[in-house]
């Protein structure tokens, strides 16, 4: 088997980026491209699973603050998972790109949508599962920032609320991958 070449490889990964960004065609058939379509190091998917599941932990483990914290990690990559699924560009790695808007943390994420879903590819689909969340709005008294604080200075009377938005984007991903979306 011959080796191939980092300069092939990462002009096939471009190409297939580009592909998945913007619908721009590749130079060659996927077939003719040096590897399979490869794993691209962002998966929203994986990411809002994974966020969930720690953030049940910590809750059992009476970590509510860190809990909390994840909770609203997880419903960001859920809701980008479904940006990326209506369209919406990504780059090399697989993240939302800088000029589609949407490169946002919660709760300014969920604020984008609301008000700038106009600029997803397909909206029609987007507004369908978004439809789904009905509790995502609950994240508006959550930060990034969080992290820094003090235990006693965040919100954890939303914890509750947080964790029911972030259950409701793990079943809405549940439903997009078994319609086939993602």
């Amino acid at each position: 088997m011959t080796p191939i070449s980092n300069t092939a490889l990462k002009q096939d990964e471009l190409e297939i980026a580009a592909y998945l960004s913007n619908g721009q065609k590749p130079k060659k058939d996927f077939k003719q491209m040096s590897t399979e379509i490869p794993h691209l190091p962002v998966d929203y998917v994986e990411s809002a699973r994974r966020h969930m599941k720690d953030a049940q932990i910590l809750m059992e483990a009476g970590r509510q603050a860190n809990s909390g914290q994840l909770l609203g990690f997880s419903v960001e990559c859920g809701l980008k998972a479904l940006l990326v699924a209506c369209g919406v560009p990504i780059d090399a790695e697989g993240s939302v790109t800088d000029k589609s808007k949407f490169k946002k943390h919660m709760p300014e994420l969920n604020n984008r949508l609301i008000f700038s879903g106009h600029l997803i590819p397909d909206g029609r689909r987007s507004t369908h599962y978004q439809a789904m969340l009905p509790n995502v709005d609950k994240f508006s008294d959550w930060k990034v920032d969080h992290r820094y604080f003090r235990a006693s200075a965040l919100p954890l009377t939303s914890v509750p609320q947080w964790t029911l938005a972030a259950q409701e984007i793990n079943e809405m991903l549940d439903q997009a991958m078994i319609d086939g979306v993602m």
